[in-house]
């Protein structure tokens, strides 16, 4: 989801190489309680819900900002059968999405493409009817931009569900800043700015959800699940990998604990033009 520029063992690769081994099919089985292919704080419940928001039919056309591995967009399409595209930075990641594609044989209905999310979205415009980023928009580096071009390739009325997952909502200190970023770049924004970027990128908000017991109980879960596996693991990442992997989950648990950091969903529509 971040440029490929971040210092070695930052980002997001080490995770996606071996992403659906059978352990991590394990892992996220323990953690999530469901397996959908997600790489994020999202749960199948929460994918779920928020299909009749996004007003999806068969005919539709979804777009996923930083899709990673494709289990959210996979897990949509696979539900509604409408066309859905992927865009992720990370080649590791779109090696397992097209695999997990293959596997469920939406090959005819999902498309995954390389794109720096810093950059133009490259697509026309309006070429969907929604578009979704699951904790993906923390990680790019100027949100107007990137909304103004959601706007761009979305339909006039098109819904745009996004969760950022870096609202600071109470004291956070410098080291918890750095381990909470610990997969490279981060932006944390304060509560009512992705509402009033949304707004100037020509966005009418229609709705936002605090998920943020929804992020603990993720969190909570893979701490305890690869905890439970710390040998594999430690032989698979190495121990130093597996120790700050420990601490970045630590920290969100705590953070999300006394509400210093909280996740928020939003929905927003484009207007007509």
């Amino acid at each position: 989801m971040t440029s490929p520029i971040e210092p070695e063992g930052w980002g997001y690769d080490k995770l996606y190489k071996e992403f659906d081994s059978p352990l991590m099919q394990k892992l996220r089985r323990e953690a999530y309680g469901e397996d959908v292919g997600q790489h994020s704080w999202v749960t199948s419940e929460e994918l779920q819900e928020s299909i009749p928001w996004l007003k999806l039919s068969r005919a539709s056309r979804l777009l996923d900002l930083g899709c990673g591995p494709g289990g959210p967009l996979t897990f949509i399409v696979g539900l509604i059968g409408c066309h859905g595209s992927g865009a992720d930075v990370s080649a590791k990641a779109l090696v397992a999405g097209r695999a997990r594609v293959a596997s469920l044989r939406l090959d005819g209905l999902v498309t995954l493409l390389e794109a720096d999310l810093n950059e133009p979205i490259p697509f026309a415009s309006g070429s969907f009817d929604a578009v979704v980023s699951l904790d993906a928009v923390l990680h790019l580096r100027d949100r107007l931009s990137v909304f103004r071009e959601v706007a761009r390739v979305l339909l006039p009325a098109g819904r745009f569900l996004f969760t950022d997952a870096g609202v600071i909502t109470g004291s956070v200190s410098d080291e918890e800043i750095r381990s909470r970023a610990a997969h490279g770049y981060t932006q944390f924004a304060p509560p009512g700015f992705n509402e009033r970027m949304l707004e100037l990128a020509g966005f009418r908000v229609v709705d936002r959800n605090d998920r943020t017991a929804s992020l603990l109980r993720t969190a909570t879960g893979r701490l305890a699940a690869r905890l439970s596996h710390r040998q594999e693991l430690e032989q698979l990442e190495g121990g130093s990998y597996f120790e700050r992997q420990q601490r970045y989950l630590e920290t969100v648990v705590a953070l999300s604990q006394r509400g210093a950091l909280s996740r928020i969903s939003y929905l927003a529509e484009s207007r007509a033009a």
